[in-house]
Formats: C-alpha cells, sequence, structure tokens
C-alpha cells in the first residue's frame, strides 16, 4: 500500500506534475487509489480522463507502474464511489492513437486499441500535458504502432465502445451475452502481483517502437471540366472537323476532273 504522497513523489521524478482536475477526478478516485498499489511497485504515468465502458459514462485515472498497468474507475454520475479495478496487458494492444485538439480548450484523446478491428476504449483529457506523457511513457512498455493523427476538435471515435466484430457465426451468441459493466465484473478486488504475469523487460524503455505521424487529408479542388476537349462533344462543332476533309477533297477531285 502507498499513500497518496508516496503517489505524487513517484510519479515527479517521471516528470509529472499534473493532478487531476477534471470531473472530480481528484475526489471520487484519485483519493481512493492508495490501496491499489503494493510498496515494491512504482508509479510511471496516470491518465486522468472520461470514457465509455459499452454504453457507460465512466471517469478515471489509467496507471502505468513497473508491475502493471490498470484503470481504476467510476460511473461518472455514480454517488456510491465503488471504484472498479481493470487490469490489461499493454502487449496485446496493436495500436495506440494520440489526438490532440486544436483549441486550448478542447479535449485530447488517447486510444488503445487491442485487434485489428479497431475495438478498445477512447479515453479524453483536457490536458495535453497528460495525454502525451501517458503515451510516451507507454511507448516503452507495449509492442503496438503508435499513431500520432493530426490535430482535431472533432471527438475520436465518439461512438467509443464498438461492438465487436467478430464471426457471423459468433453473433447469436454474443446477443445472449449481457454488456452492461456490472454483469460482466460482479466483484472486484485490489490484486497483487502474481507470478504468471506478462512484465515489461528491463530494456523495454530502450526498445524501437513505430511511431506514425498521419498528415492532414487533403482537399482535392474540384476539375473545371469548361474548355476540356470531351466538353466539345456537346455542341455541334465536333461535326466540322469531317466535313471539312471531305469538302477538300471533293474539291480536289472536281478541279481534275475539269481538267
Amino acid at each position: 500500500m502507498k499513500t497518496s504522497t508516496q503517489l505524487k513523489e513517484e510519479l515527479a521524478s517521471q516528470g509529472y506534475i499534473w493532478m487531476p482536475n477534471y470531473k472530480d477526478i481528484l475526489e471520487k478516485v484519485w483519493s481512493q487509489t492508495e490501496t491499489y498499489f503494493d510498496e515494491d511497485e512504482e508509479v510511471l504515468s496516470a491518465l486522468w480522463a472520461s470514457f465509455k465502458r459499452y454504453e457507460d459514462e465512466m471517469i478515471g485515472i489509467v496507471f502505468i507502474t513497473t508491475k502493471r498497468t490498470f484503470t481504476l474507475e467510476i460511473l461518472d454520475n455514480d454517488t456510491s464511489k465503488q471504484i472498479r479495478y481493470l487490469p490489461f496487458d499493454s502487449y496485446s494492444l496493436q495500436k495506440i492513437q494520440l489526438q490532440f485538439s486544436k483549441n486550448s480548450g478542447g479535449l485530447h484523446y488517447v486510444s488503445l486499441q487491442n485487434d485489428s478491428f479497431g475495438n478498445g476504449v477512447t479515453f479524453a483529457t483536457p490536458s495535453r500535458e497528460v495525454a502525451q506523457h501517458f503515451v510516451d511513457t507507454l511507448a516503452g512498455r507495449t509492442n503496438g504502432e503508435i499513431e500520432i493523427l493530426p490535430d482535431s476538435d472533432n471527438p475520436l471515435l465518439a461512438e467509443n465502445e464498438k461492438e465487436q466484430a467478430i464471426d457471423e457465426d459468433l453473433n447469436k451468441v454474443k446477443e445472449k451475452i449481457p454488456h452492461k459493466f456490472e454483469e460482466k465484473h460482479e466483484e472486484i478486488k485490489p490484486m497483487k502481483e502474481q507470478e504468471g504475469w506478462r512484465k515489461a523487460p528491463v530494456e523495454a524503455k530502450e526498445k524501437v517502437v513505430e511511431i506514425k505521424v498521419v498528415p492532414p487529408k487533403k482537399v482535392k479542388p474540384k476539375k473545371d471540366k469548361k474548355g476540356t476537349y470531351g466538353s466539345k462533344w456537346n455542341s455541334n462543332l465536333w461535326l466540322l472537323w469531317f466535313l471539312f476533309p471531305i469538302c477538300t477533297l471533293g474539291s480536289v477531285l472536281a478541279i481534275m476532273i475539269l481538267v
């Protein structure tokens, strides 16, 4: 167990100085984080944001530590203050997308996608620095591609938590599976380190992770079709090109006959 002061000091040693001041996350989530950390693990980054779990609006913090990556989250309108703990394997991420807002008052998005269909979770935070620090830290602890999108004021994956893209034969089975978060996680308790957990190797921070900067889409100007060769077929002027050589040939033949 770590105290709130210890968590702040560890984050500060990683260059992280931004406490969650968004949607009461500081009061509802951060204030209850102490019991979720072991004494022998160090906190490396914390992404505080709003997001969706299926149809539920959530707020919470995604933590990266020397042992694991996990979220501590709560329903946005929840009054019970019941924190939910969800660990995930950073190595299973296939793509991490980062999209900054164009204006200073907008939201910045970090999308963690765990398969080639784009299924995953997209976190929205008002702090550009928090989003950047989180992605920079995650870069050393994942095998996924990092994609930097053009700055935009449009939400990234606004309809977050897409339906899982699976084979049609499995769709009927899936319809019977409850999607509500509460039904999928009946009892969540703080987890201690297990032998079978997949850990990042010591040299993880030194490895090269593919970072792709996606250029903004160019708007192609509309072509002006006036005056083009094809447009001339809409008039009768093209007939002159056929009549001219015929008339010329006829004149030549007439002269030769007369001579």
